[in-house]
């Protein structure tokens, strides 16, 4: 909530500033600073549990991969960025561990296969998947369709000329996480974990306030 109010607060700023009156172009404003704020508070919490977990160069390779294909494909969010940022920040964690304990190139051919096919179906089906609170005009959903398609054959091409190339590894997961945040089970999951989320922090709040 605090991110989303300063995110707020400053297009409000800049669109007093620069005149700016389009709804639009105001709420898009208010998104990128918000995104930009969000992501600057995940990239402090991958730094310290990196260092902390000892993965740090496979955590933040991870993060830069699903950061650069999250622009492009869109993908799911929970609820405030706070949330995103943490959560965002341990399922990275547990992803850079993976990525060193099960590398690309020592999966099974057929298994690299299928998972080259479901994430090319998945993003020629899914991408890009428009978050709450960013809204996409139809020129822009046509572009970046377009840029998400040719990004992940290039991908899979990559991945299958290279299997030991040198960011082969991070660059096969991250791009997998990255396509499972746009399906509906993916979806469904964070759906879940906020209701969680909200019935722990209400509960919380609660026995504050008794106390």
């Amino acid at each position: 909530m605090i991110l989303k109010n300063l995110a707020t607060s400053w297009a409000q700023a800049l669109s007093r500033i620069a005149g700016e009156t389009d709804p639009y172009k105001i709420a898009l404003a208010r998104y990128m600073l918000e995104s930009l704020l969000s992501s600057i508070l995940s990239l402090l919490f991958i730094l310290l549990f990196g260092l902390i977990f000892g993965v740090l160069k496979t955590a933040v390779l991870l993060t830069v991969v699903v950061m650069l294909l999250k622009a492009l494909m869109g993908g799911l969010h929970l609820k405030t960025p706070f949330r995103c940022a943490l959560v965002g920040a341990i399922m990275t964690i547990i992803l850079s561990y993976i990525v060193l304990f099960l590398p690309f190139h020592q999966l099974p051919t057929l298994l690299q296969l299928w998972v080259f096919v479901f994430m090319i179906y998945i993003v020629w089906k899914q991408a890009p998947l428009e978050a709450k609170g960013k809204p996409l005009t139809t020129e822009q959903k046509r572009g970046l369709a377009r840029k998400s398609r040719i990004v992940i054959l290039l991908i899979v091409f990559i991945c299958w000329c290279w299997p030991q190339g040198f960011v082969t590894n991070e660059l096969f997961y991250g791009t997998a996480f990255q396509v499972l945040n746009l399906t509906k089970p993916m979806a469904q999951a964070i759906d879940g974990l906020d209701q969680l989320l909200d019935r722990g922090w209400n509960k919380f709040h609660g026995y504050m306030k008794g106390k």
